[in-house]
């Protein structure tokens, strides 16, 4: 069994090398597994402590040139090199790497990057940084890497994106120029609409607080490609099978993904949000495919876990910008991520906002 005490993994079993240990090289690596990533968005990053160890994927938008500093401990001269990395959440990030790391990197083309096992630090509010004990894949042939690959070439590109300052979270939890930061972030329904928030030619960030009072569940999810860079909409071919023109390959099923709406209301008003699969996962707790089945065989129980999150509060990180629809120009907001909400630490908010006033 492992040893959770030493660890910052959440494996259940570990391997101990010891002097009599042989390491052969696998000469059929057929079903060997891969490297499991458990990934969160770099906005949430303000809810974990300094020295946590997280996994996360992004574009890097920017590269340093290598410096080198001379450690305190021994004197040694360690390379170091930080990134600028960005995630669909909205928000940038600065990752340090140390040595070999910092020193081999090819930033060439915005590379996807994974990091497993990366340190948070609140060096200006939030950073992180890859310690020795952590790994980083360029360019990963995984799911997430070509789901963000595409995010960015398509928009994320020309987005701008929020950053971490001062000395605590963007979260709402904290105090000094980070909660002055989420202030300035959170909007309201109303400010959506009379600051024209997504309507000029770059997407536009923002947290809303708001409550879900209706899920559109006539069409809540879609048949997808099985094929992990794919996911384009299949149908059912002649012979009975799922067909993706894209792939030119035909499955026995297929894969569906989330994508819904959801009306979203506050003391000032009410927006229409449009969800994809990763917010779906979060909100109803599974994958698209249970529910389907569900909505298909069990009609009561399908509404009970749709009833289960309407009228709960959360906080949403959105992102809006125009779109047009039958040659007719319209504002689309899309929920990036989603969280229920920290009434603790609103509460700590909101008195700071009585405080201002009083």
């Amino acid at each position: 069994m492992a040893r959770q005490q030493f660890s910052n993994l959440s494996n259940q079993y570990e391997l101990t090398f010891d002097a009599g240990t042989i390491v052969e090289q696998c000469a059929d690596p057929t079903g060997v597994p891969q490297e499991h990533f458990d990934f969160i968005p770099i906005s949430s990053l303000t809810r974990f402590e300094k020295g946590s160890v997280v996994d996360v994927i992004g574009i890097v938008q920017h590269v340093e040139e290598i410096t080198e500093i001379t450690m305190k401990t021994d004197n040694r001269k360690v390379a170091k090199r930080e990134l600028s990395v960005v995630d669909k959440s909205g928000f940038l990030v600065r990752v340090t790497l140390w040595g070999e790391e910092a020193k081999s990197f090819d930033a060439s083309g915005e590379p996807v990057v994974a990091f497993k096992g990366i340190r948070v630090n609140d060096f200006g509010g939030r950073s992180l940084s890859l310690p020795g004990s952590g790994s980083m894949a360029v360019s990963p042939d995984i799911p997430e890497a070509h789901t963000l690959r595409g995010w960015y070439d398509a928009e994320g590109r020309s987005a701008s994106f929020s950053k971490f300052e001062g000395g605590s979270s963007a979260g709402g939890s904290g105090g000094g120029d980070g909660a002055a930061r989420f202030e300035e972030q959170l909007k309201t329904m109303a400010q959506i609409r009379d600051e024209n928030l997504g309507m000029g030619e770059a997407a536009a960030f923002f947290n809303v607080k708001g409550t879900i009072v209706f899920v559109r569940t006539t069409s809540l999810a879609y048949p997808a490609c099985p094929t992990a860079e794919c996911n384009k909409k299949v149908s059912v071919d002649s012979s009975g099978l799922w067909r993706c023109e894209k792939c030119d390959r035909s499955f026995d099923a297929p894969e569906h993904r989330y994508i819904f709406s959801i009306n979203v209301s506050d003391d000032t008003g009410q927006n229409w949000l449009r969800c994809f699969d990763d917010v779906g996962r979060g909100l109803f707790g599974c994958p698209a495919g249970e529910l389907v089945e569900l909505q298909q065989t069990d009609e009561a129980q399908f509404m009970q876990r749709v009833q289960e999150v309407t009228y709960r509060e959360y906080m949403f990180r959105c992102r809006a910008r125009n779109e047009m629809f039958n040659d007719t120009t319209r504002l689309g907001i899309t929920a990036v991520s989603l969280r229920p909400v920290d009434y603790a630490a609103e509460s700590k908010r909101l008195a700071r906002l009585v405080d201002m006033y009083t």
